[in-house]
């Protein structure tokens, strides 16, 4: 079942919504975080409504939905800057996954649709960003308000390239034929399979093994595609059995033999298509490994398009040395003539050949028979040539750099995927998720005398952990070391040092400590009239950061373990990861886990079978970092 729309499918909906272009934006509505709407005046058709499920899908409607009584902090955003604002274009960014709306009001604006991962919306003005739905920075890219605004990494566009470019993308994969296509040409799976049917390819065949006439094939039918969208004047759903399969704006081969039902437009099947899908896979929150998955394919395809240009680089520019010297007198002429002009101050343009000239740089580029030739005319033919094949040497050493990098990524890509389906063998194993509490948002765990502890994730979750959660009678505990969580003790009857040295614990190995493998750590605990968000003038306070006034109660070097256990909390069987005595004072089941070279995922996987819960709830408690199996009781864990 498609769960979103390929680029494929985005470039057909981008060709329909350009009848909205001429229209003006009514208003913005926000029903839901991953539903974004724009209702758009049509001079002579009344209203359409725009919808954006974020990340998965875009259709136009005569419907609107239901829509909330108070708009959302984004929504009302955007109806500031953009309401009344005429839709001057509709456009794809290359034959990526993202939908361009250019609008003009008293300035000029750009709404940016992201299709691809999570998804996003962000408004643009004049190439900075002003809001983005999501906030996100990436190694490459910063999606935050303020900041100078760029595309993801562009994917290749298969629709501009020629056999030679596709066998070279082709060439270095270790996987079959539509697969290859699937990622490295992001076009999803469903319509490879119809690129290599229509192209007589087998799907199973070796990508690295397409030959000139295979990639011939796959651009003809290609092709062919882009112009049947283009074309196309009815669109389909697919059903298998009383179930829908997918929804395509034209006939697909791959599904001649299933039942569809027709449309008129591909957004009215797209509306269709979305309203009959199963409520789980309707609502379903995009998860962290299809957002990595998606960075790195964009990796993959920026490096792939490094590899291509520094080929084509490295092969031009050893053809135009070689092509320096086959034409020696012609080019020896040349430098002779232009630098007698050059010294003369004469006007260069009447020399045969001419293009332009950098008096700056000395150099001139001119045709010469079939070839455009960049010369300097402080050089000789010789240095020219020699020139060429530098920079030729240099691409080739580049090429090496680049090929690394993308085997590089192509690995990490399998790793995530086979990370993703050892996930889905232990969900299918049928684990029930546990019962889930409200602080489980946190760090967490109950210490050998009963007392709830919380501990933050992040700076965002330390700050909501200390303003919401720290109260007075409480404890806070830190570790003596940069980078270390917030943790808060819930005090109570009872009671003791005992509770607030776990506390100091955990701070500890739940802190930088676990990845740095130092062995120990300070820890130490304060009240919590101790803790402020108040500076000394002129000083600063991070966010997640604070302020410890007063003495400081230390529990001096502490080892860094931590335990995974079974426990009871209020009844209901949960999986705790905390100090190694609060576990072992609770659980006759447990694993002691120190700093190490193990995989971390590997273990929860582990974990996750021996205690027969979902691998999530593992992976959300285990500590920062890889780990070693020290010690196991009542598990056989290898």
């Amino acid at each position: 079942m498609k769960e979103s729309l390929s680029s494929f499918d985005v470039a057909a909906v981008v060709k329909e919504l350009q009848r909205l272009v001429g229209g003006h934006i009514d208003k913005v509505y926000h029903p839901r975080k991953d539903h974004l709407v724009l209702a758009v005046r049509l001079r002579d058709e009344g209203k359409s409504y725009l919808h954006f499920r974020v990340g998965q899908w875009l259709y136009a409607s005569a419907k609107s939905g239901e829509m909330p009584q108070k708009p959302s902090d984004f929504a009302m955003m955007l109806r500031k800057r953009i309401t009344n604002a005429r839709i001057t274009g509709v456009g794809q960014q290359g034959f990526d996954r993202i939908a361009v709306l250019s609008l003009e009001k008293d300035e000029r604006f750009d709404l940016i649709l992201e299709l691809f991962g999570d998804g996003n919306a962000i408004l643009v003005k004049e190439g900075v960003i002003v809001q983005p739905l999501t906030s996100h920075t990436w190694k490459h890219r910063d999606v935050r308000a303020r900041k100078e605004f760029m595309f993801p990494p562009p994917v290749p566009d298969p629709r501009g390239m020629t056999p030679a470019d596709l066998v070279r993308l082709l060439s270095d994969s270790d996987t079959d034929l539509v697969r290859t296509l699937a990622t490295r040409l992001n076009m999803g799976g469903r319509y490879s399979e119809e690129v290599c049917a229509r192209a007589g390819a087998s799907r199973q065949k070796r990508a690295a093994d397409a030959s000139d006439e295979d990639a011939k094939a796959i651009l003809a039918a290609i092709d062919d595609i882009t112009k049947e969208i283009s074309a196309a004047s009815k669109s389909f759903v697919v059903l298998k059995g009383p179930v829908v399969e997918d929804v395509i704006p034209f006939h697909m081969s791959i599904y001649s033999s299933m039942p569809h039902e027709e449309f008129d437009s591909f957004s009215d099947a797209i509306e269709s298509y979305v309203g009959r899908m199963p409520e789980e896979k309707r609502k379903e929150e995009p998860k962290e490994t299809v957002l990595e998955l998606e960075r790195l394919r964009r990796k993959l395809a920026q490096q792939e398009g490094a590899v291509i240009r520094l080929q084509n680089d490295a092969r031009e520019t050893q053809i135009k040395g070689d092509y320096v010297f086959a034409n020696y007198a012609e080019v020896a002429k040349l430098i002779s003539l232009a630098k007698d002009r050059m010294l003369a101050s004469k006007d260069m343009s009447s020399i045969s050949g001419f293009v332009s000239f950098d008096k700056k740089k000395a150099t001139i580029r001119a045709k010469v028979g079939s070839a455009e030739l960049e010369l300097d005319l402080r050089g000789s033919v010789e240095s020219n040539a020699q020139r060429y094949y530098e920079e030729a040497k240099r691409a080739r050493r580049k090429l090496e750099g680049a090929l690394e990098a993308a085997a590089k990524a192509r690995k990490e890509i399998e790793d995530l995927i086979e990370e993703s389906e050892s996930k889905k063998d232990t969900s299918r194993r049928g684990y029930v998720p546990t019962k889930k509490f409200w602080f489980e948002r946190f760090r967490w765990f109950i210490s050998s005398e009963g007392a709830l502890v919380l501990g933050g994730k992040d700076a965002k979750s330390n700050d909501l952990l200390v303003k919401k959660h720290l109260e007075p009678g409480d404890r806070y505990a830190h570790a003596d070391i940069h980078g270390a969580p917030s943790v808060v003790v819930k005090m109570r009857e009872g009671v003791t040092e005992k509770t607030l040295h776990e506390a100091c614990e955990f701070a500890v190995a739940t802190s930088k400590a676990w990845n740095a493998k130092i062995g120990s750590a300070a820890g130490y605990w304060v009240h919590p009239e101790q803790v402020s968000k108040t500076p000394q003038s002129g000083e600063y306070i991070a966010k997640g950061a604070f302020v410890i006034r007063g003495k400081r109660n230390y529990s001096g070097k502490l080892d860094i373990n931590l335990a995974v256990g079974e426990i009871e909390v209020e009844g209901h069987r949960k999986v705790m990861c905390g100090p190694v005595g609060a576990v072992r004072a609770r659980s006759r089941r447990f694993a002691v886990l120190s700093p190490g070279d193990r995989d971390k995922n590997e273990m929860a996987k582990k974990l996750s079978e021996a205690f027969e819960v979902p691998i999530e709830e593992i992976q959300s408690i285990l500590p920062p970092g890889d780990l070693e199996l020290a010690e196991q009781v009542g598990l056989s864990i290898s």
